[in-house]
């Protein structure tokens, strides 16, 4: 599931950008009108450019689970691969590379890597990531969770919200936080949002 032999460097980093040019095109022409379908049809486009489609009948890989966003499935070995259909990003795929972003940023030991697309179950677009498979002792704890987003800077506004200067993080559940075997904790299933996009 390596993709370092593709002609793109970084698909992350390359997605947002389309993503972006493609809700300020939009803007210019369309103020009012949802980013979303226009910045899929760029990212097909992309995906068909760069010869970015994922087949996963291709893996050796086993389905584990399906959330509101992501069918998840399990290598086997040491990762999980989730196709994202980009609902929790609303009307602006944006939102979906900023929260990919700041996850690697606030939780790289357990980072998102961007493979390319596909399509899920559902026939719905996808974003397929790969994860690390995090070996778990168990969920970790509300007071573990808490004293390791103020350790990172973060305040808490509810028990699975918090909040610094430029993020709001939510969904920080024990369900989405695992509690190492090596006794580190993983936040594999967070939420998160510029701050500004909220008020």
């Amino acid at each position: 599931m390596d993709r370092e032999n593709s002609p793109i460097n970084s698909i992350l980093e390359q997605a947002a950008c389309i993503a972006r040019k493609s809700k300020e095109a939009t803007r210019e022409t369309e103020p009012t009108k949802s980013y979303k379908g226009e910045q899929i049809k760029e990212l097909i486009k992309f995906a068909n450019d760069n010869n970015l489609w994922i087949d996963l009948s291709h893996f050796n890989i086993t389905y584990m689970d399906r959330g509101g966003e992501n069918e998840v499935f399990h290598d086997g070995n040491v990762s999980v691969v989730k196709l994202n259909n980009f609902e929790y990003a609303g009307d602006d795929l944006e939102n979906f590379f900023i929260r990919i972003t700041a996850h690697n940023k606030f939780f790289s030991n357990v980072p998102y890597q961007m493979i390319g697309f596909s399509y899920n179950s559902q026939q719905e677009f996808c974003a397929v990531l790969i994860q690390p498979y995090i070996l778990a002792e168990r969920e970790a704890t509300e007071d573990e969770i808490a004293t390791y987003m103020q350790a990172l800077g973060f305040e808490m506004d509810y028990y699975d919200e918090y909040h610094n200067s430029d993020y709001e993080v939510f969904d920080v559940a024990p369900n989405n936080v695992l509690y190492g075997i090596d006794g580190d904790l993983y936040f594999i299933d967070t939420q998160i949002r510029l701050r500004s996009q909220l008020h």
